[in-house]
């Protein structure tokens, strides 16, 4: 399985927005900046994390964006569903069983334990423990990290 850049991208933007929104609602383009993500497709990846109440916009000359919830309650799982969509390895639903009974297929248990396991792993990521992590990072004096 490999992960889409919007994915990616949904992580690290809400990342940067919790570690810089102690100071006021994030502009896109600090974001843009830090992230090295361009401010158009900022917007377009910020959409579905703010109807999924992840993140808040501010209008106004000192808007931006903020968490609408603790980033500790924020995991790399919601983040993920939110941008990506349902997370499956196989969607076995839409896939060719060239007319066998799905309920019969011996594989589809091994894709859908994947997936929960993939599931689950995400849902124990929090944005909180990015931010502890980020802030190791630095403090060893890391030169150059990436999130």
């Amino acid at each position: 399985m490999k992960m889409s850049t919007k994915g990616r991208y949904a992580v690290r933007i809400l990342l940067s927005i919790a570690r810089y929104q102690k100071n006021g609602p994030v502009p896109k383009k600090i974001i843009a900046a830090e992230e090295g993500i361009s401010a158009d497709y900022i917007e377009q990846i910020i959409v579905p994390l703010k109807n999924d109440g992840l993140c808040i916009g501010i209008r106004g000359v000192k808007g931006g964006f903020r968490l609408a919830k603790e980033p500790k309650d924020i995991t790399v799982f919601d983040i993920l569903s939110a941008s990506e969509g349902v997370m499956k390895l196989v969607d076995c639903d839409q896939m060719d069983c060239q007319g066998r009974d799905k309920n019969k297929c011996v594989t589809r248990p091994v894709w859908e334990g994947a997936s929960q396991v993939l599931k689950e792993y995400f849902e124990q990521i929090t944005l909180k423990d990015l931010l502890d992590r980020a802030a190791e990072y630095e403090k060893s004096g890391a030169a150059s990290y990436s999130i």
